[in-house]
């Protein structure tokens, strides 16, 4: 379910970069044609390679009476007054890039989902669209990049209930109706989540969903996997393990045989000894992992080439270094204590892989996957190492870059709404255990759309960052500071004496919010509508705080603007 998530947040940028891709071809289409007025030449772009035959496989103009005036495919007289994507934004002002359920092509006669554009006149009346048409399983290209399995879910809905694309294993489909589903009626109130699907409604086939909402436009992306598959591996590996086992069991007896019946023929033995060592050495310094050789107290006799580079060390440089010196500090314990357990207890008390950070010769971070073998004597006694170790860096600065992403606002560094709802469910839990008081503490900037206005949206992401900052220096250590968007912040105050105490905390960052701000050369002057929630006289529930801390801080902003209006 971890893993879906993450694949969910990546099919969801995925899916941002391609609608943007669109949106900013159909502004240009739109800039061009309402500058000259006439042809832009569309059917040179594909040639070109303005645009991508790929993915978008139609661009065109189509005029306020629904007539296509130019096409980058078709020369054909063909009218689109009666489509969704002509009319409403005919009927609307501007809403941006509108994504049109799949239809059938009337050009190509296969299925597509047109996204439009809007054009208007100087004086805003409507002039058109720049229309683009994409098939729907080129929204599913994902499916490829994402390891989903044979029967793996990949799907792109719009909020209106309507499937955009779906894609179950190999099989493509578009268009059905998805507003009966649970997850579907509850994303209003968890844009996130994820859940266990019995598949009785599609294909049968159980599987783990992740979903999430696409910012910026009326798009749901859902990742699934069949439960079987999932747990597939683990059954896998344990008969693996048992035949593995069982053979080496059989190897070692038959070697054993051979041994005792077999010593007339000593000559020949040592020969296939030493081709066997030859082609062993010609292995180990060929092979793609890390192979080390090293006593049971963990000082290296011998690495390979690969282990040498992985560390960034010359050949031979590493022999009679220890293990644990090489090791990052915060792992150098675990590290100690897995090998000491392996060595005295053997291969069957524990797993013999563990998950670590070396430290390079440079001195920066190697996470890697290490597998350990003991090698005994006859007596049982250890006798040397065998270290196996795969570089997993690249996937653990995902991992870390993914949750980070999760849970915190990119543009303030501050919590993001996932981490605030963490953090007050937690001070929440605390308070009640102990018989405190906390706070929801819930705000917006008045006069930030007149800052965004006059001196630009730059100047406003940089005031917000101000302010978070400001935020953030106000407040205590266990305290916490998330912006939910736009210019919408909140605080969880984790233990307050009584509710006075949070009034004068109001009134503090009320003052501090509304000292001037000096950015790039430019003096801004904003203020704060601040609304607050007490637990647990204004509620024991944490969406019973914040709906009250909300409505305190409309209530706030309305007896500020009935102030300035008297």
């Amino acid at each position: 379910m971890h893993t879906n998530s993450n694949l969910a947040i990546a099919f969801e940028k995925h899916t941002s970069r391609t609608l943007l891709a669109a949106e900013q071809v159909a502004a240009l289409v739109r800039e061009l044609y309402s500058r000259t007025d006439k042809n832009v030449g569309l059917d040179r772009w594909l040639e070109q390679g303005v645009i991508r035959a790929d993915m978008f496989t139609i661009i065109s103009v189509v005029n306020e009476a629904g007539d296509v005036v130019e096409s980058s495919q078709t020369r054909a007289r063909v009218n689109y007054s009666d489509r969704d994507f002509f009319t409403v934004q005919r009927n609307s002002k501007d809403i941006g890039l509108f994504i049109n359920t799949p239809v059938i092509g009337r050009v190509s006669g296969e299925p597509r989902v047109p996204m439009s554009l809007r054009m208007s006149r100087p004086d805003g009346s409507f002039a058109g669209v720049v229309v683009l048409s994409v098939s729907p399983s080129k929204l599913t290209d994902f499916y490829g990049e994402a390891d989903l399995g044979s029967q793996g879910l990949l799907e792109l809905t719009g909020k209106d209930g309507v499937v955009r694309a779906r894609k179950i294993g190999h099989e493509n489909s578009f268009g059905q109706d998805v507003s009966q589903f649970d997850w579907f009626a509850n994303h209003a109130e968890f844009p996130i989540g994820s859940f266990i699907d019995d598949g009785a409604a599609l294909d049968g086939v159980a599987r783990i969903v992740s979903y999430r909402s696409v910012p910026d436009y009326p798009l749901i992306v859902a990742v699934g996997t069949a439960y079987d598959e999932a747990v597939a591996p683990a059954l896998q590996r344990r008969m693996y393990y048992f035949a593995a086992c069982g053979a080496a069991t059989a190897v070692l007896l038959l070697f054993t045989y051979l041994l005792i019946v077999q010593l007339d023929r000593q000559r020949k033995a040592v020969s296939a000894l030493k081709a066997s060592e030859a082609q062993y050495r010609a292995t180990f310094h060929q092979a793609a992992t890390g192979i080390v050789y090293a006593t049971p107290a963990g000082e290296i006799i011998e690495a390979n080439q690969t282990f040498h580079d992985m560390l960034g060390f010359a050949p031979g440089e590493l022999s009679g270094r220890v293990l644990s010196d090489l090791t990052d500090s915060e792992c150098r314990e675990t590290a100690q204590q897995f090998l000491a357990r392996c060595v005295a207890e053997g291969p069957s008390a524990a797993s013999p892989e563990i998950e670590m950070a070396y430290r390079r010769k440079d001195g920066s971070l190697l996470w890697v996957h290490e597998a350990l073998g003991v090698v005994r004597r006859a007596d049982g006694a250890p006798d040397y190492l065998v270290v196996s170790t795969q570089d997993i860096t690249r996937s653990k600065d995902l991992e870390a870059r993914l949750s980070y992403e999760a849970m915190h606002d990119m543009l303030t560094g501050l919590a993001n709404r996932n981490m605030f709802h963490d953090r007050l469910n937690h001070a929440l839990a605390v308070a009640r255990r102990y018989n405190q008081l906390a706070a929801v503490l819930y705000m917006d900037l008045d006069g930030f759309k007149n800052v965004n206005d006059t001196h630009g949206h730059a100047i406003g992401d940089i005031l917000l960052q101000h302010v978070g900052q400001r935020l953030q220096d106000s407040v205590r250590a266990e305290d916490t500071v998330a912006r939910f968007g736009g210019d919408e912040f909140a605080v969880v105050l984790s233990v307050i004496s009584s509710a006075a105490d949070c009034e004068r905390f109001i009134a503090k960052l009320d003052k501090v919010l509304s000292e001037p701000y000096l950015i790039e050369g430019v003096t801004v002057n904003i203020a704060a509508s601040i609304g607050a929630a007490v637990y647990p006289i204004d509620g024991a529930d944490f969406r019973v705080l914040i709906r009250h801390a909300d409505e305190e801080m409309y209530a706030v902003k309305r007896a500020r603007k009935s102030q300035s209006a008297s």
